[in-house]
């Protein structure tokens, strides 16, 4: 257990690799959820201006222009995508440093149990 943490890289590296195995767990499906979303057509309701003999498409438009001011649906699913896709890289990156890591603190420890059990000469 002393060799656990006697090289820092060990557990820093397994707790990098956990991290970062979670984070691009978790953001994959929310990336493959939003991208769904994304491409999904907008529902568009079809209304008659036959009723309204003052309104015309121009008037129309200009009157619900004011109601859609904010970011659409879309555009909010797109955002989310893209941060869970950040997030889904970052996730393998930290996964790749935690590997390295690993594989920093496992070449030491071989090296100091080759070195300590070799006979002074």
């Amino acid at each position: 257990m002393r060799a656990f943490w006697r090289y820092p890289a060990l557990p820093i590296g397994l707790v990098l690799l956990v991290l970062g195995i979670g984070n691009w767990s978790v953001s994959r499906s929310k990336v493959i959820e939003y991208t769904a979303r994304v491409a999904a057509p907008p529902v568009v309701e079809a209304g008659s201006l036959a009723d309204f003999r003052r309104l015309s498409p121009r008037t129309n438009a200009r009157v619900l222009d004011g109601l859609h001011r904010g970011p659409s649906a879309a555009d909010i699913a797109a955002a989310k995508r893209d941060l869970y896709t950040v997030l889904a890289t970052g996730g393998r990156l930290i996964a790749a440093s935690g590997t390295l890591l690993l594989l920093v603190a496992a070449v030491q420890l071989w090296r100091a149990r080759r070195l300590g059990a070799a006979p002074a000469g």
